[in-house]
């Protein structure tokens, strides 16, 4: 009897031992079929944005939408391309900045979801990704969004992002704020002149001091001056040409500082310009650009000749067209002034008074 119950305890501890394998094997399968899905298939499950070269190639509207905040009040700025040509359609008509369009463009291809940070649109507060707070940028080709997105806050898990017609916040990388969040004037072609300095042929100013004129023949410039209510032009005494060719050097690939919305030419000291500089190329073409009055900073107000629209001009240009006689003459030497390699007066050196005792030695 005892033999009988000896054999039937094995073999239950053996059909228990079993069931623990198959349990433990069940468990096992089962968290790496968890872990799995946590690390790979949750990740195949994210969004694709996947913008490729082709559909960035097709792109012709783009509307950034900028929520208010510190910077100021909410805008919306409009680029279309036109042909060949980006615009800026809204909230001004004028060329867009081709290359701050195309940087915009190709960031896009880059941009990647890389985690699901939470599903639930009520958490878009959370992340500043409500309509009110978040940057939201359209990309159309036709009628058709190519990517409809809203970027929020950034931080150590990436560019908090959200997109449209979906629920939920996701980790962007890849996303460069700069080239997304830029002013109006930043979008907009700002070149004002274009031209090689050894195409110039003569530079005029009319300003406060008077009038100058600056020729050139061959390689050498010659100038002329002449005061306000004087009959005639007199050669520039001490003239430096290296000054008129600095000149040259800052408008040659002159670009505005900024644009002035809804100013008029007498708001900004361009109904009677306090300077006017003109500069003739080889083939006839002239550029010429009227100065008005101080706009921000250290800039000023300016108009090109053949166009309304007044821009702001850096103080380097602006100050070649302003400046008076000295701007373009060379320094005097002052008494006393010597030449970086004339000797000095050392006392006590042989044919050097100033020591006594040593003449002789």
């Amino acid at each position: 009897m005892a033999v009988a119950m000896d054999k039937k305890l094995g073999v239950a501890v053996a059909a228990l031992v079993a069931l623990g394998g198959i349990y433990y094997m069940q468990q096992k399968k089962q968290k790496e079929e968890h872990a799995g899905y946590t690390a790979e298939t949750r990740k195949a499950d994210l969004p694709k944005l996947g913008v490729t070269e082709e559909q960035t190639k097709a792109v012709d509207k783009i509307v950034i939408k900028k929520a208010a905040g510190d910077a100021g009040p909410a805008s919306e700025i409009t680029l279309e391309k036109k042909a060949d040509k980006w615009m800026v359609a809204a909230p001004v008509s004028a060329l867009a900045n081709e290359t701050n369009v195309k940087s915009l463009l190709d960031n896009l291809k880059s941009l990647e979801i890389k985690e699901s940070i939470d599903g639930k649109a009520d958490s878009y507060a959370k992340y500043g990704l409500t309509d009110d707070k978040a940057l939201r940028v359209v990309f159309n080709k036709g009628s058709d969004a190519v990517a409809d997105l809203y970027f929020g806050d950034s931080g150590s898990r990436g560019q908090m992002t959200r997109i449209a017609g979906r629920d939920g916040v996701y980790s962007v990388k890849g996303y460069s704020s700069y080239l997304y969040d830029r002013e109006l004037k930043d979008w907009r072609d700002r070149a004002l002149f274009k031209f090689e300095e050894d195409k110039v042929k003569a530079v005029d100013i009319t300003n406060e001091h008077g009038t100058f004129a600056f020729v050139k023949d061959g390689d050498k410039w010659s100038a002329k001056f002449k005061k306000v209510k004087t009959p005639m032009a007199t050669a520039l005494a001490k003239f430096d040409d290296a000054k008129v060719k600095d000149a040259i050097r800052a408008y040659k690939a002159l670009n505005a500082d900024g644009f002035a919305e809804g100013k008029q030419a007498s708001d900004v000291g361009l109904e009677a310009p306090a300077a006017t500089i003109t500069f003739t190329l080889d083939d006839g073409a002239k550029k010429t650009l009227f100065i008005g009055a101080s706009a921000e900073g250290t800039s000023r107000w300016a108009r090109m000749d053949g166009s309304d629209e007044i821009v702001s001009v850096g103080s380097w240009a602006a100050d070649w067209a302003l400046g008076n006689l000295e701007k373009y003459q060379k320094a005097e030497e002052k008494p006393g002034d010597k030449p970086d390699d004339a000797p000095l007066d050392m006392p006590g050196m042989p044919g050097m008074p100033g020591m006594p005792g040593m003449e002789g030695h």
